[in-house]
């Protein structure tokens, strides 16, 4: 059987390129395994704008999980569902903004995918459908919405904007006593993502009889 010799001085001369070869695949694996902390997620300072937010709603709902009750559709402490509410400003309650209005989405989707009894307060009495334009099944309008609904609990909060940081208040509260059962707080950095949602802040309409964008919607047990 024959064999291949390398000399000294060829071996060498290929050595640098063999080390660069080693030390770019191990990048490359350390780049493709999970981490030793957090299995296949990213650290925060890693991720977008928009992941960081959401994964910070994430935590946040979790600390409410934590003392908010058992999540069973017929035995547990809230089967007779949970609503939400928009998170208002806490310097005026009467303001919010897409930041306040997202917040509640989200938590809406956490609490539904942890097994807990969601009520959509603004689903329609009926289908609206639009050539090219769509279908229509949530709305705002009090005349396509029922007047009353029964939810054991309301999610809400309110945030405070502190320079370079939002702060935010989440609370979960019994329909029947007001009493608070669960609190959670958060602090979001102020980014693009965030800006955004907090541009288009509103104040809410006063209520007056004879306006027929403002409705009060009851909650009942």
């Amino acid at each position: 059987m024959s064999k291949t010799y390398i000399n000294k001085t060829t071996w060498h001369r290929w050595l640098p390129t063999v080390r660069t070869g080693l030390l770019t695949l191990i990048a490359l694996v350390g780049l493709f395994l999970p981490s030793a902390q957090g299995g296949s997620s990213q650290s925060a300072a890693s991720l977008a704008p928009g992941e960081a937010f959401t994964s910070a709603i994430h935590t946040m709902a979790a600390d409410l999980f934590a003392h908010v009750g058992d999540p069973h559709p017929e035995t547990g402490d809230l089967s007779d569902g949970i609503a939400f509410a928009s998170f208002v400003e806490l310097k005026n309650l009467t303001y919010t903004s897409s930041f306040g209005r997202y917040l509640a989405e989200q938590l809406m989707s956490e609490f539904q995918q942890k097994g807990y009894q969601v009520i959509e307060i603004r689903k329609s009495t009926s289908l609206t459908i639009q050539e090219k334009r769509g279908e229509y099944g949530l709305s705002r309008d009090i005349a396509e919405i029922s007047p009353s609904l029964a939810a054991r609990v309301l999610v809400t909060g309110t945030y405070t904007l502190t320079g370079d940081q939002i702060l935010v208040n989440a609370r979960a509260i019994d329909n029947k006593n007001a009493m608070l059962l669960s609190s959670a707080t958060m602090s979001f950095p102020r980014n693009q993502v965030t800006d955004l949602l907090l541009a288009d802040r509103i104040k809410a309409m006063p209520r007056q009889r004879g306006v027929a964008s403002t409705m009060v919607k009851r909650l009942e047990r």
